[in-house]
């Protein structure tokens, strides 16, 4: 499959406004999808629509809502040929200073947003319709600082191996991408400092969102970890896990003082937005 197979094929992008969704709603458009993209303001959308060469369509609503994701499925039309679930939600800190609604917020977007979209888009998928699901490597290792944050997309990650199990009879394709660290709003200050004290890699959202097309395009879809040494620490996880407790307790009193608050009730980077709005030929959003 080519770049070509993307033209004139109707996507949707949920989190179209995040540092990712934004990135790849750029790179989908200028392959010459017709997208629909979603956040939760619409005008970001609006200002992204703008930008794009290609039918678009923007639906704004709140999706961790019931009457939100009801909303989304009216504006939408009947067929699909893909959904990219790029939209998030992060918190970085102490899991004895998370705030309950926070941890609750990073399971509804994170988790139950995808899962129950996917079951409600099932009917409207056309019969090779590719789906696309934005993880974290911190959903396969158990980071301090993000207990409940990688525990969703660790929940997300299993969900997406399973769906694809469950329908390996039909055309459909699965995919889970799990980007590491990358230099989007969703990273709090804290979480960027610790990022350069600790000489972690960053990636920006345009490579990013290129690894999310390329999956797209690829004959066969596959999941995919970005990231070295990310991957090779993915792997050892996985068989000798108790390495990376040896290593990540070296690091533990400098990621305790980037995850500590000092305060409750700190103010959290949040993600993941979609109200609907009709689609003009080219580019902005009426």
């Amino acid at each position: 499959m080519s770049a070509a197979a993307l033209q004139g094929q109707t996507l949707l992008l949920l989190g179209a406004s995040g540092g990712i969704g934004a990135a790849l709603a750029k790179q989908l458009a200028a392959q010459g999808a017709n997208l629909i993209i979603t956040g939760r303001n619409l005008l970001p959308l609006q200002r992204l629509a703008t930008q794009l060469a290609t039918k678009t369509q923007c639906v704004a609503a709140d999706l961790s809502d019931a009457s939100g994701r009801e909303h989304l499925l009216l504006a939408l039309p009947d067929k699909l040929d893909g959904v990219i679930f790029a939209a998030g939600y992060n918190d970085f800190a102490l899991f004895g200073q998370q705030e309950p609604t926070a941890i609750q917020r990073l399971f509804e977007l994170n988790t139950l947003l995808p899962i129950l979209l996917t079951r409600a888009l099932l009917p409207r998928l056309t019969p090779q319709a590719r789906l696309v699901y934005v993880g974290s490597t911190l959903g396969a290792i158990g980071y301090p600082g993000y207990a409940a944050y990688g525990a969703s997309k660790a929940a997300l990650k299993h969900f997406v191996q399973a769906l694809r199990r469950e329908m390996a009879d039909t055309a459909l394709q699965f995919c889970y991408i799990a980007p590491r660290a990358t230099q989007t709003s969703m990273n709090t200050l804290a979480a960027q400092q610790l990022n350069q004290a600790l000489g972690s890699k960053t990636d920006q959202p345009e490579w990013v969102a290129s690894q999310i097309l390329n999956q797209l395009i690829a004959k066969q879809m596959q999941d995919q970890n970005l990231g070295m040494p990310e991957r090779l620490f993915i792997r050892l996880n996985a068989l000798l896990p108790a390495l990376l407790d040896k290593a990540l307790r070296k690091q533990l009193t400098t990621i305790k003082q980037f995850a500590r608050r000092q305060a409750p009730g700190l103010t959290h980077n949040a993600l993941a937005e979609v109200k609907s709005v009709p689609a003009s030929d080219k580019g902005a959003c009426k």
